[in-house]
């Protein structure tokens, strides 16, 4: 068609463009092009955009110079461009391209191809005889337009997606925590508003108005707790605070008095788009019960630790098996404080039919530690559930979307040893729902109480053996009081009977004095015999007067107290000492500022500091000087008196006995090996004790422990 209407060859030359100089010039993207589809002109700006030269065009065939791409066979550029042309010059009119891709060759790379978009206008030129002479090929190329926008479509595209998700996440989210078991708020600003509440943290407070109220409004019995001042730092610094078994005491309704809730809860700082702290997340449980379940056990075990306290050595057995059961009962309830002070909250979250983990928080991990959930089925995770009745729970809540609370779910897992191991769980299971209203998961919220179960049973068996023990306790105090009275009308009966022998010996040694002659006096042997039965009747009367001391002892009134100023009652057992304290060059120190009162018997106080700074002083080590230290102190709850020296000290073997009547471990010192034994029987009548520290060779100390 194009060769119709061409010129001759000679008409061509004779058209020749008079202003090729000015085409080239042009900022416009021109050809040039004969109607033979030969090139004969361009402008320099065509020849940048396309990587071309004069001289490589001028003269050369339209497609040659710009054929098609070879891998994009569907793409007909060259056969478009044709038709383009022809129609101009069927038209004799400029025919104006839509946007065409052209691609054009890559000078640099053999074969290769730069993608190009075009916008073109073909204008067929003719001279004044009305001959076609040229067709003009105007173009701009638009492939960074198109790729911007392309660019931008694709970003908006992306970014009505990231909103769909988004919100689709954000439903999630408002249902997740709507139907999160726990209690979840949102509190907006300084003043910690009620924005949003779940259906959990109403139930805590379901006779109150809290929605859109400030907190310590909604809640004024807060205001004057700890909450107060913890809430406001989380809101100040944005550290989250975590709270274990803390004791609030609120009104679940309006007007009603507060009670005595035990609480773990969690305060988390909201942050706005600059990342500063614009409200406060509460996520919070009550754990009464749990807490009520330990103090129990804990009461239990303190009521069979009371019962061990003033019991005898016959009663010892029943006694050690109380303290096992204490220890028992206190293992159970350090088992169960474990369990409350992990995590305030396990949750996971199953997906689909299969029930998938799709998410596990740290608390809920940490049941099942070597063991990988995250992405398997629940049945895979967890196969020994199969055959127990609470993977029918699960498929329960899936299929009918129930709600479904166990309080106390028996459930035996797997350890890690493959050992079956019994283990008890309180749950919720909740139907999750996705935006078409439609079950697409289960939430679970669980807490183990295998502890607080067996600490239960620790609690009945505890009770039951209380109950035992105090029958067994009331027999063998019967048994005591019995031995006490024989024990007291033996010690009376001795210390009664013994005087008049005694006496009649010594009136016979007297006598016997006054018959023997001068010169039987002077034998040594005789006067050696006669001096050994003086010391032991001195003795004899000496264990007699220890005796009759222990049977008053027996019958004092044990309850008698008074307040005794301890410096004086040193002062005065120094001064009775005096003579000793001479005799062996002892120093006495002395430092109770911290007990300048005690509530005791002055005579049992003086009975105890002057046996112990006698003993101190009488067995003392014979390469030193004795030195004491008189001491007292607050420990515990109990007043602690030390009496400390540097004497002759003792071996381990020996301080088991060291508070046996009548017992003594040096010979060289006189005693009767009463005093140590009267004054734990003075000190443990009173409710106290004495303990005792020593090391041979270097020395004692004595510390004695008086009830406040």
């Amino acid at each position: 068609m194009l060769d119709s209407t061409v010129p001759t060859q000679g008409n061509q030359s004779d058209q020749a463009v008079p202003f090729q100089q000015l085409l080239e010039a042009q900022s416009g993207l021109i050809l040039l092009i004969s109607p033979h589809l030969t090139l004969i002109g361009a402008s320099d700006a065509y020849l940048r955009e396309a990587f071309l030269t004069r001289e490589h065009i001028m003269g050369r065939h339209l497609f040659d110079v710009f054929p098609d791409n070879p891998n994009t066979p569907e793409l007909t550029s060259s056969a478009s461009l044709r038709a383009s042309i022809e129609r101009a010059i069927a038209t004799r009119k400029p025919d104006k391209m839509d946007v065409m891709r052209y691609d054009i060759q890559d000078p640099g790379k053999a074969g290769g191809f730069f993608e190009r978009y075009w916008t073109s206008t073909n204008t067929p030129v003719y001279n004044s005889q009305g001959e076609l002479v040229c067709i003009l090929h105007e173009t701009k190329n638009i492939s960074d337009d198109l790729k911007t926008k392309a660019q931008l479509e694709e970003s908006r595209v992306k970014e009505q997606a990231a909103l769909a998700q988004a919100e689709q996440q954000r439903l999630r989210l408002d249902r997740f925590f709507d139907q999160a078991p726990a209690a979840c708020a949102m509190l907006e600003g300084p003043t910690f508003i009620y924005r949003v509440i779940n259906s959990s943290y109403y139930q805590l407070f379901p006779g109150r108005e809290l929605l859109d109220l400030p907190l310590f409004e909604a809640l004024p019995e807060l205001r004057h707790q700890p909450v107060y001042d913890i809430i406001h730092e989380v809101y100040k610094t944005g550290v989250t605070y975590e709270g274990k078994e803390v004791l609030i005491p609120v009104a679940r309704y309006e007007g009603q008095p507060a009670e005595d809730i035990y609480w773990n809860f969690i305060y988390q700082a909201l942050l706005d788009a600059e990342g500063k702290v614009n409200g406060i997340l509460i996520f919070a449980l009550d754990v009464t019960a749990f807490v009520a379940a330990r103090q129990q056990v804990e009461s239990s075990a303190a009521s069979l630790h009371s019962m061990n306290l003033g019991l005898e050595e016959v009663i010892k057995r029943r006694t050690f098996e109380l303290e096992q059961a204490q220890a028992e009962a206190e293992r159970q309830s350090k088992r169960l404080q474990s369990l409350f002070m992990s995590a305030p909250a396990a949750i996971c979250i199953l997906n689909g039919s299969d029930l998938v983990y799709e998410l596990v928080n740290p608390a809920y991990a940490a049941f099942f530690p070597e063991r990988q959930l995250l992405g398997k089925p629940i049945l895979k995770a967890l196969p020994e559930i199969e055959g127990n009745p609470v993977y029918k729970t699960f498929r329960d809540v899936y299929e009918t979307g129930r709600t479904h609370e166990e309080k106390e779910m028996y459930i035996p897992f797997a350890r890690p040893d493959g050992e079956m191991e019994d283990r008890y769980f309180r749950y919720i299971l909740q139907a999750r729902y996705n935006e078409q209203n439609q079950i697409d998961g289960v939430v679970v919220f669980a807490l183990e109480v295998t502890e607080q179960v067996q600490a239960r049973k620790a609690v009945e068996a505890s009770e039951q053996q209380l109950q035992k023990a105090n029958k067994e306790f009331g027999i063998a105090n019967q048994q005591l009081i019995y031995i006490n009275k024989d024990l007291d009308n033996f010690i009376y009966t001795a210390s009664h009977d013994l005087k008049a022998p005694i006496s009649n010996i010594e009136m016979l040694m007297s006598e016997l004095l006054f018959e023997l002659s001068e010169g039987s006096l002077a034998n040594p042997e005789v006067r050696r015999i006669f001096n050994m039965i003086q010391g032991s009747v001195f003795r004899f009367r000496k264990t007699i007067a220890s005796l009759t001391e222990i049977s008053k002892l027996q019958k004092e009134e044990l309850n008698r107290q008074e307040h005794v100023v301890v410096t004086e009652v040193v002062r005065e057992v120094e001064l009775d000492l005096e003579k000793m304290i001479a005799e062996y060059g002892a120093q006495i120190e002395t430092d109770v500022a911290d007990c300048a009162t005690m509530a005791f018997s002055e005579k049992n106080l003086r009975s105890i500091l002057y046996n112990l700074l006698s003993n101190g002083i009488k067995y003392s080590h014979p390469d030193r000087k004795p030195q004491v230290k008189v001491s007292c102190g607050q420990v515990n709850g109990f007043q602690v008196l030390q009496v400390k020296d540097n004497g002759l000290g003792l071996a381990p073997a020996q301080k088991n006995k060291l508070f046996t009547m009548f017992k003594r471990f040096h010979d060289h010192v006189e005693g009767s090996g009463v005093g140590l034994y009267m004054v734990k029987r003075i000190v443990e009548n009173a409710g106290g004790r004495i303990e005792v520290e020593s090391e041979l060779g270097v020395g004692t100390t004595f510390s004695v422990y008086f009830s406040k």
